[in-house]
């Protein structure tokens, strides 16, 4: 997997994840799951304000995280 190949240069790295069961067999380093559909990743178009926060929250995983760490982001689609 190319995530574990760049962390093992020491550059950090995080996934938004859809489907849990299928990123848990993969384990990239730190994963964030997020309940939304497939292709809708950060929210609705324009919605500027939870896409910022979604980019915000993986920033901090990546940044935080420890390795194997599974996030799950309470956002609601609405």
């Amino acid at each position: 997997m190319i995530q574990r190949e760049i962390e093992s240069r020491g550059i950090r790295t995080a996934s938004i994840i859809h489907l849990p069961k299928v990123a848990e067999k993969v384990r990239p380093p730190r994963m964030m799951h997020i309940q939304f559909p497939l292709g809708r990743t950060f929210g609705r178009a324009f919605d500027i304000e939870l896409q910022t926060r979604i980019v915000k929250d993986l920033l901090d995983l990546a940044i935080y995280g420890g390795p194997k760490e599974l996030v799950r982001l309470d956002y609601k689609w609405k």
